[in-house]
């Protein structure tokens, strides 16, 4: 019985000792973020992520005063076709594609279609972040086939706004499947 005891009381000593040794291998060290630090990094680019989620369906939903406000007023929107610099100048270029692509639709059947976006990085540093994203346009083709009709990647670099709402100030978009649009040079960008 007293092999028992011990046995017990040594057993639960090793638990202690290790559970305080975890305890102080996931203490952070001097030089690490604070944890409320760490926190607020994930809810950014939680936020982030979100916003670009929100904005695929504002994309779709070709809603172009809505569409503005996920952009920084002097935001930057540069596109094979050019660069345009501030809000009105970034929503007359989206409704005016829009409004090609809706007068090559005219008369034809309306086909299913899906917008898909998926991150690869992202990366927050205070109240500046850089993201790039891959998307990809589905269309249905007339012999009710799927193929990618468009697809690319959305660089961006984002900054909060004094109103806590993270805003795209530039994004590059860059095509690597669109027919007869040629690709960009991706310039080198250093984060803020």
């Amino acid at each position: 019985m007293r092999y028992r005891w011990q046995l017990g009381v040594g057993a639960a000593g090793l638990a202690c000792a290790l559970a305080m040794g975890s305890m102080a291998a996931h203490a952070p060290a001097a030089d690490q973020p604070s944890v409320e630090a760490r926190l607020q990094k994930l809810e950014d680019e939680a936020a982030i992520r979100q916003r670009l989620q929100d904005y695929m369906g504002v994309l779709a939903a070709r809603d172009w005063d809505t569409y503005v406000t996920y952009f920084t007023d002097d935001a930057a929107l540069v596109m094979p076709e050019g660069t345009v610099v501030g809000l009105a100048a970034i929503r007359e270029r989206m409704a005016t594609a829009s409004e090609r692509m809706a007068q090559a639709a005219e008369g034809k059947p309306r086909r299913r279609q899906a917008d898909l976006l998926s991150v690869q990085s992202l990366k927050v540093n205070g109240d500046g972040a850089m993201s790039t994203s891959r998307f990809v346009f589905i269309r249905e083709t007339e012999d009710i086939r799927f193929r990618v009709g468009g697809s690319g990647l959305y660089i961006d670099k984002w900054r909060r706004g004094a109103d806590g709402v993270w805003r795209i100030s530039e994004r590059i978009v860059d095509y690597d499947m669109l027919p007869g649009v040629p690709q960009i040079p991706r310039p080198v960008r250093q984060d803020k």
